[in-house]
């Protein structure tokens, strides 16, 4: 037994994620996340009251490293001077990076979070509203500045987020494409269209 190790917490989120991710929440049991990470259930129940508060935590974390790096991808872009399509990639690979690096945590997302109650739910969909604003205000202050044309911020940005989540779908590392190549499509798609470029009709 290990029980006095620091990070004992941050092993029985990374365990307990992996089995939700294998099982579903409701099938996994704390005696099975205990036992990954080679403790007893008294000691899971030291770090945490019950298996639902691990839900939320995990869906809390990877949220907010969502939110944070988001906000960091923005900031370092907006005063940058690179091209607009560069801009745009840039953000884009920092948020495909953060979603798929937490895969599992995009299926118990879509799966699980119907298992916390209402006011955890609020929490997590409130991180994600957050992401939704920063992002609608970084493509809303391109309008502004004439960048970009000016179309319905609100439209554009559940566009743009939503082609991104469907990669939980299709997406396979090691593919033929990189998480670099899918973000500069899509950032070419959002600033060109699909009409041909001139001269090329």
């Amino acid at each position: 037994m290990k029980e006095d190790k620091k990070d004992t917490a941050a092993e029985i989120l990374q365990a307990a994620r992996q089995l939700f991710y294998e099982k579903g929440y409701e099938n996994a049991s704390t005696r099975e996340i205990s036992a990954r990470v080679g403790i007893s259930k008294a000691a899971l129940y030291h770090h945490f009251r019950n298996k639902e508060e691990i839900l939320f935590r995990i869906c809390l974390q990877a949220a907010d490293e969502l939110v944070d790096n988001m906000r960091r991808a923005i900031a370092r872009n907006v005063e940058s001077g690179k091209p607009l399509k560069e801009q745009l990639t840039d953000i884009l690979i920092e948020y495909l990076r953060t979603y798929m690096k937490n895969e599992n945590f995009n299926k118990i997302l879509f799966h699980d979070m119907e298992y916390l109650p209402e006011d955890k739910k609020r929490v997590i969909l409130g991180k994600e509203k957050e992401n939704v604003h920063q992002l609608r205000a970084y493509l809303a202050s391109l309008m502004g500045d004439g960048a970009i044309r000016s179309v319905n911020p609100t439209v554009l940005t559940f566009s743009l987020i939503s082609s991104l989540h469907w990669l939980y779908f299709w997406y396979k590392p090691g593919g033929p494409l990189t998480l670099e190549d899918v973000a500069e499509h899509i950032a070419d798609l959002f600033l060109h269209g699909l009409l041909p470029r001139e001269g090329k009709r």
